[in-house]
């Protein structure tokens, strides 16, 4: 493997290394492990260099599952959209989704506006993470990319309706507006990186999906790993359905308590 092309030194720290954390690794180690995974791009000739870790491209595959083999192993472009919503849109949506529920909490929702607002605010957050969702779960084909343009267009309708019911009804924090926009933008950020990882499927949904599975919901080969669908699980649990029920359960007492 292109481990033979470094130091002694530098091999050994890197053998040492592959027992503990990453982020405990001596630069040593660190830079021999950035050697092993760029040599097959940049040298595909080093000796040593296994066939089946040239033909995925040396990509760190741990996100292909357990289960996978090298037929449904994922490419480059299918790990890029593994990992870019899990590290990067996943928490941009439930971060976001909280303040958002706390801010409300603390001006009181529940004796302005109510349950009509905070009805407005779950299915906005909701229509968000629709196209994230089934960016990660779902194979991206024509269906998946239209749905994704109308969850995107929905949810900007929706948070036009949601601002119309708190002008004027309570005041609207510059906070509260900034978490609103990042929250809206979110499925376009979505739609935008799924499209540009899979430009074939784009091509197909402009021609109206011919293929025999581009109108079908198709799970992703191979799936998440089960510790990412139970993060995923979690993060959805803790950031979006519990504090969103809390606020409706909140909002419908305090309207009947006001008709009592």
């Amino acid at each position: 493997m292109a481990l033979r092309l470094l130091p002694r030194t530098t091999r050994f720290a890197y053998r040492v290394a592959r027992h503990v954390p990453r982020w405990a690794w001596p630069p040593q180690a660190r830079f021999a492990y950035r050697v092993v995974r760029i040599a097959p791009h940049v040298v595909p000739h080093v000796p040593g260099t296994t066939r089946r870790h040239r033909r995925h491209g040396g990509t760190d595959l741990h996100l292909a599952g357990p289960y996978a083999t090298d037929a449904t192993r994922p490419t480059e472009p299918e790990y890029a959209d593994r990992r870019s919503p899990l590290l990067g849109i996943l928490p941009l949506w439930a971060v976001p989704a909280v303040a958002d529920w706390w801010l409300r909490r603390r001006a009181h929702v529940e004796r302005t506006t109510g349950t009509q607002e905070s009805a407005a605010h779950a299915l906005m957050v909701a229509e968000a993470g629709v196209p994230l969702v089934l960016g990660l779960l779902a194979r991206v084909n024509p269906l998946v990319l239209t749905v994704m343009t109308g969850a995107a267009v929905t949810q900007g309708a929706t948070a036009v309706y949601d601002a119309s019911l708190a002008t004027g009804a309570r005041e609207t924090r510059p906070v509260e507006q900034c978490f609103h926009n990042l929250l809206n933008v979110l499925p376009l950020t979505t739609l935008a990186l799924t499209a540009s990882l899979h430009p074939d499927q784009v091509r197909a949904t402009l021609h109206g999906g011919p293929g025999p599975h581009d109108w079908r919901l198709l799970p992703k080969e191979p799936p998440l790993p089960t510790p990412c669908l139970v993060a995923l699980g979690a993060v959805v649990t803790a950031g979006v359905v519990l504090p969103y029920a809390e606020e409706l359960w909140r909002c419908r007492r305090a309207a009947r308590a006001r008709e009592e």
